[in-house]
């Protein structure tokens, strides 16, 4: 993955960069109090390949994964329960060729007891279908809360 790594308080999705700059020190002192922060992963010159969202006061962690124009095209959503996180829900955009909106857009939400709302709008047919099903093993989705700067676990792309 990445080589470069980028913090800010929030991160600009339409600018590609991060909202109010801070230090890793800094990052690390929003992480230790439980404050939010985000982490943009790249190359040494390119884009961001995948921005992380951390607000451990509320629970949360959220990676962007983005594409060579800078859309978000996949969203891991997880939920911290003591030293564990939960993947909870699964976002995917899918664009046309060139084009900025996302026409389709296929959310999966895994609640701890197996159960799994899937959401799918596809704007191309002007249709969205929901789906439930019940007893999916969700016990991949479960992984250790990372400690500030190892990133690695959070931002993989593949989760079988």
């Amino acid at each position: 993955m990445a080589e470069r790594v980028v913090y800010g308080r929030k991160w600009n999705f339409r600018r590609h960069e991060p909202v109010y700059p801070i230090s890793p020190a800094a990052a690390a002192a929003r992480d230790a109090r439980g404050d939010r922060y985000a982490v943009a992963l790249a190359e040494p010159d390119g884009p961001p390949e995948a921005v992380i969202e951390v607000s451990w006061r509320q629970d949360h962690a959220g990676v962007w994964f983005l594409d060579g124009a800078g859309r978000q095209t996949l969203l891991y959503e997880f939920r911290r329960a003591g030293d564990r996180l939960f993947l909870h829900s699964v976002t995917h955009w899918d664009y046309p060729d060139g084009g900025d909106g996302a026409t389709r857009i296929d959310e999966r939400r895994y609640r701890e007891d197996g159960s799994v709302r899937r959401i799918v709008t596809d704007d191309d047919v002007e249709d969205q279908v929901t789906e439930d099903d019940q007893d999916v093993d969700v016990s991949a989705h479960w992984e250790a809360v990372p400690r500030f700067g190892d990133w690695a676990s959070l931002a993989r792309r593949d989760r079988g």
